[in-house]
């Protein structure tokens, strides 16, 4: 990828992969055919094929100078290695840039399994040559682990990488700026067998924090390691209008682990060091390198290219102990998240909390949604989702002024003060529809949401499936609170042993239409407004839980089991937290789960990415795309990560599902 800076992959061997890079730096014609081996693309002829003896041979001539397509003068790439004592959770690293040219990067950490920084790229096609990259290399590309993108900006590209080790990789065209400092910090955390690392950065220009990505492997045994390594890289030194000829250089300062217990430590040792080895790629600029201390920046500085010399502390060699950071101090200066604003309301069932944070303070990790009534909670939802926003809660909290109170963990740790607003839920009445003979109540088959799911009778429970609106007297609609859907006779049949359906309102067509007709003692058929007046019944008297619901005839008040009694819902029933986008949190406490799949751009204008795990031992999951009336219009078999086009759809909202788990996204 053009402007993509390569890097030394962790789990392939040095001496082969600095071969290999050195002879492709000189040899074009070099292309990647698997993770970690580079071969030259040979004429496609049955008598010539590549193998490692002529790739180690290609190398050779290159090394030689046997072969020589094109001389490379790069500036020799640089690095800063920090010693920490134990493993982070968080890093933070500062960085400043007073010299720059294309093909520059300057990374701000190297951790276990990743890297991040700026670079300057003669590639603008993503929005900038001024961006911040954020990679992740897979575990095992060869065995099929592979890392993932979990959340990506809207501006932030995204995208898979080879090279030096394979994976996943974020492009933001941050557009940074010279002589100005920029604090980058990563914080991850582990949920639901992966481990999550967000990026995250703060300019001194203006203090605004901004998350470019969160990406996301298979659960290591520890987190983002204990050292850091940030360095400089010219990585491509064959054009004059980018090579060593160009001077660049950039500042360090306060670099910090946080710990698993939330500690912060600083770093005992720093070596400075220049490639070895990199002669013939570096050509004249091989010994144009230095590194030091600056008392003014009280900060590290490395530089390279024209005019660069290393001071006498190197004796000759290309190797520095540099000295601990005068003002460091024992923690690092930070603020504390702050919640600016949080607004909630109440609709059809539903709570809508949304909030806003304060960008110039500490940034979001998790976030904890409550509901109280008066003193005390009745309802929360917690998530480690550091781009949340918003929070929808079902609820069966009757009817009267309620407050929802958010608290925000920041990604150091820190707690927010709770902000709170207050919401009204109104009068309406919720009621459970027993059947007299049977026992049972008046129930959709699967708590489906779906159009032209039937009506059974199920054992007593809390699920909104079983709890309908209606008026106790007169013509009403019968509608479920689970879906939103009115009780239906479909095609408006008249013929008894009819099933019912729920179905979208119709906006009062008689085939919803319903009369509460009284059995006396309490006890009502419930009775179609079509012209034959046919009732629900249970269906040759059955006390079996799911039997089907039938419309039947009647005569005088009816029989038991074509008789309801209704039973008011008050109090809080089981309550759901729907819509939160994300994975429940690992340093709050939940009372509620949310299913382990994300999906991504939210709205989108063509692919949707969709995130989930496959069940134990499955190589593909399906994943339907249906619109809000139950009809399906995409199905596709995914493996997880996978994408799916939906470029084709009308704008609108619909719903993805996968496994049994369904997020709502909005089409463009």
């Amino acid at each position: 990828m053009p402007g993509r800076p390569l890097r030394m992959h962790k789990r392939l061997s040095w001496p082969r992969k600095r071969l290999c890079v050195f002879a492709r730096r000189f040899y074009p014609t070099f292309g990647i055919v698997q993770p970690g081996l580079i071969l030259p693309r040979f004429p496609r002829s049955p008598s010539i094929q590549p193998n490692m003896k002529t790739t180690l041979l290609a190398c050779l001539l290159v090394l030689t100078g046997t072969v020589l397509h094109a001389q490379s003068n790069a500036a020799p790439s640089e690095h800063i290695f920090f010693t920490f004592p134990s493993d982070a959770v968080a890093k933070i690293h500062r960085i400043k840039i007073t010299q720059s040219a294309y093909t520059e990067y300057f990374s701000v950490h190297n951790y276990n399994g990743g890297y991040n920084g700026l670079q300057q790229t003669p590639d603008s096609s993503h929005g900038s040559s001024h961006t911040l990259l954020a990679s992740l290399w897979d575990p095992n590309t060869s065995g099929g682990i592979y890392s993932s993108v979990y959340y990506a900006a809207p501006n932030t590209y995204t995208g898979r990488f080879g090279g030096e080790g394979d994976g996943w990789q974020s492009i933001n065209p941050y557009n940074w700026v010279l002589n100005t400092w920029y604090t980058v910090a990563i914080r991850s955390w582990k949920a639901a067998g992966n481990l999550y690392i967000a990026t995250f950065i703060q300019s001194s220009g203006n203090n605004q924090w901004f998350l470019t990505s969160i990406l996301s492997e298979p659960a290591p045994s520890g987190y983002l390691g204990s050292g850091n390594d940030c360095f400089l890289e010219n990585w491509d030194g064959s054009n004059a209008n980018w090579d060593g000829r160009f001077k660049r250089k950039a500042f360090f300062k306060d670099c910090w682990n946080m710990d698993v217990n939330g500690n912060w430590t600083k770093h005992s040792a720093r070596t400075f060091s220049a490639n070895a080895g990199d002669a013939g790629r570096n050509g004249i600029y091989d010994l144009a390198f230095n590194s030091g201390y600056d008392a003014t920046e009280d900060a590290y500085f490395m530089e390279h290219g024209a005019g660069v010399t290393p001071s006498a502390g190197f004796n000759g060699g290309r190797t520095l102990s540099l000295p601990a950071q005068t003002n460091q101090g024992s923690a690092p200066t930070l603020t504390t998240a702050s919640v600016s604003s949080v607004s909630a309301s109440y609709s059809n069932g539903k709570i809508y909390v949304n909030w806003v944070t304060d960008n110039t303070k500490s940034p979001q990790l998790a976030a904890k949604v409550e509901i109280l009534s008066g003193t005390s909670v009745v309802q929360s939802f917690t998530d480690t989702v550091p781009q949340r926003r918003a929070d929808t809660l079902t609820t069966s909290l009757a009817a009267g002024t309620y407050t929802a109170r958010v608290t925000v963990e920041d990604i150091f740790n820190g707690i927010a003060t709770p902000v709170t607003a207050s919401f009204t839920i109104s009068g309406t009445t919720w009621y459970k529809l027993k059947n007299v003979y049977s026992g049972m109540y008046l129930d959709v088959q699967g708590s489906s949401t779906a159009n032209s799911a039937t009506l059974v009778q199920s054992a007593s429970s809390s699920s909104y499936s079983q709890q309908w609106q209606l008026a106790t007297s007169g013509i009403t609609t019968i509608v479920n609170r689970n879906s939103g859907k009115a009780i239906d006779l479909p095609g408006s049949a008249q013929t008894p042993g009819t099933h019912p359906i729920q179905y979208t309102l119709n906006g009062g067509g008689a085939n919803q239409q319903w009369t509460l007709v009284s059995a006396g003692s309490g006890h009502y058929l419930i009775q179609s407004n079509l012209s034959n007046h046919y009732i629900l019944d249970d269906s040759a008297s059955s006390t079996i839980s799911g039997t089907g619901i039938i419309l039947y005839s009647y005569s005088g008040s009816g029989s038991a089991n074509q008789q309801w009694t209704l039973e008011t819902v008050s109090g809080l029933a089981a309550t759901q937290a729907t819509e939160a986008t994300g994975l429940k949190n690992v340093t709050l406490t939940s009372s509620a789960t949310t299913e382990n799949m994300q999906v991504y751009p939210n709205p989108v204008a063509s692919q949707l990415h969709v995130q989930f795990a496959l069940e134990k031992n499955a190589h593909y999951a399906q994943v339907f795309v249906t619109d809000l009336s139950g009809r399906r219009v995409k199905m596709q078999n995914m493996s997880a990560p996978g994408s799916i086009d939906v470029s084709q759809l009308p704008p609108g909202v619909y719903l993805v599902t996968v496994n049994g788990a369904t997020k709502k996204f909005i089409k463009q």
